[in-house]
């Protein structure tokens, strides 16, 4: 009996409508990106966004370990997440927050994450000249440029 009177409503429901509900849940596939802008810059002229690739994923030309902190604070972080989803698709549903919004909020706590992870993350020590020259054995944090030039922006999801 319950199947029947779902079956019912669904088919009573305008089409319309439901084209409009799945494109404010999904956000007309948008997605959350989280990184480095490649317009921020060190005070050389440095792009941050090609020293935060080189840590990411390590330089063995330039004898740089990997010292991954994107991919890490994503992963730690993803059960938070999906709470935040949870809890943002119901005020979705009821009317209460928009796709744009939520995906927001998400990018939002993403990049603190990340911001977290560059500062506190567990890396592959410095060289002691490296020490010597920046005066500390802190990977990842020179100037302060990187973590505070994290940022998220709303994208297009890519079709496969």
């Amino acid at each position: 009996m319950t199947a029947r009177i779902t079956m019912r409503i669904l088919k009573d429901i305008d089409p319309k409508a439901i084209d409009k509900l799945k494109k404010r849940l999904i956000g007309e596939n948008k997605v959350v990106n989280v990184g480095v802008p490649s317009s921020k810059r060190e005070a050389d002229g440095t792009p941050v966004a090609m020293i935060a690739a080189v840590h990411e994923f390590g330089s063995p030309a330039q004898g740089i370990p990997e010292r991954p902190f994107l991919t890490p604070a994503i992963r730690k972080n993803r059960l938070k997440h999906v709470r935040l989803n949870r809890i943002n698709l119901v005020k979705m549903l009821r009317g209460q927050m928009t796709a744009e919004q939520a995906l927001g909020q998400l990018g939002e706590m993403a990049k603190g994450d990340v911001q977290v992870e560059i500062r506190h993350g567990d890396f592959a020590p410095l060289k002691p000249a490296t020490i010597k020259r920046k005066g500390s054995s802190r990977p990842l944090i020179d100037t302060g440029q990187m973590v505070q030039s994290m940022q998220w922006e709303l994208g297009d999801k890519k079709h496969d």
